[in-house]
């Protein structure tokens, strides 16, 4: 008998803004059994308090006294591999937020804990669930483009004035991303190389590019990446992330042997072209659409699988496969000379 959503007892490690949307949005979906994690006081009861769920200080004393079904990993990233690894070993189901981790270390022996207790494990990318990406990825699997070609897919926004998902400015010099063990955008937004393989599938890394963040006074960051990925398919990705821009952007050009694909987040609509580039098509977000449901989706998603024991949509294996690249990108990028001086 499979087990209904509300019936599991779900941890949330780490309460800052993300974990705090996932603590909402389980109760939302009417998860009844919720318990928070994290060492912050203040932080883990404020959020505890307002969902009324339980609160715990100590982490494996919340995974022994509770017994989750579930755990949230959404503590700072350097955190996530021995963390998750602790609630597999305590017979937990996995969500862990994006990226998987801040090195290789760890992980395949969380691999194999995973697959040796039969554990769903997904890693956040909630972009997959959007409307704008999940159409285009839609289209091209309906084959509207013919085979794809080459594409330009981008993110950037300003780190330093960033709201978090309680509208409130981060401390961007204080935050985990300023870390030069853990942080840096290519880390921060592997959103975009996960749609990438998503897209056209495998793929290595061909070329990268990464300009250091000295002019938000981060110099030991990356503050943009520019990465060339080359696809087993034959497609080419061109990759740019950048947490240093004054504006929000986040977009795909695709172009394929019959036409394009075009999506912006500034627009909200996903546009195909024919070969002479005439429009074709037309694929507005709906009215009433927000960023929020995205979220919501990639919960409800995950816990379908959880409950089925099927594969989730954003696994473990491709939350590895993205990481691997962005080391690969980090490890041996040219590094970009910005007014006569490498930084």
């Amino acid at each position: 008998m499979i087990k209904a959503h509300f019936d599991y007892k779900i941890l949330i490690c780490g309460t800052g803004s993300i974990g705090k949307r996932h603590t909402r949005n389980l109760r939302t979906l009417g998860i009844q059994h919720l318990a928070v994690f994290d060492p912050n006081e203040q932080q883990r009861k404020e959020i505890a308090a307002e969902i009324d769920c339980d609160d715990c200080g100590d982490y494996e004393e919340a995974l022994s006294t509770m017994k989750p079904d579930i755990v949230f990993v959404c503590s700072p990233t350097k955190y996530h591999v021995t963390q998750a690894m602790a609630a597999a070993k305590a017979g937990a189901h996995l969500f862990i937020e994006k990226p998987l981790n801040h090195t290789m270390d760890g992980i395949s022996e969380l691999q194999k804990e995973v697959q040796n207790r039969n554990l769903t494990c997904m890693v956040g990318c909630n972009m997959r669930f959007h409307h704008g990406p999940s159409t285009v990825k839609r289209l091209l699997n309906e084959g509207v483009i013919g085979a794809p070609k080459r594409s330009e897919i981008a993110v950037a926004f300003n780190f330093t004035g960033r709201p978090d998902f309680e509208n409130k400015v981060e401390n961007y010099s204080k935050s985990y991303n300023a870390d030069p063990e853990q942080g840096g955008a290519t880390r921060e937004c592997v959103h975009e190389i996960d749609l990438a393989l998503w897209y056209f599938g495998s793929g290595v890394l061909s070329s990268a590019e990464i300009e250091m963040a000295s002019r938000i006074q981060l110099p030991d960051v990356d503050g943009t990446a520019d990465l060339v990925l080359q696809h087993e398919n034959g497609a080419v990705s061109n990759v740019h992330l950048s947490f240093m821009d004054p504006e929000y952007k986040r977009y795909c050009k695709i172009e394929g042997a019959e036409g394009s694909i075009a999506w912006s987040i500034s627009d909200n609509v996903v546009k195909v072209y024919d070969a002479a580039q005439n429009e074709v098509a037309s694929y507005p977000q709906p009215d009433g659409y927000e960023f929020a449901l995205a979220y919501i989706a990639q919960t409800e998603h995950f816990l379908d699988c959880v409950a089925h024991g099927t594969k989730p949509m954003g696994s473990l294996d491709d939350a590895i496969r993205a990481l691997k690249i962005a080391l690969d990108a980090l490890e041996n990028a040219k590094i970009k000379e910005v007014s006569g001086v490498t930084t």
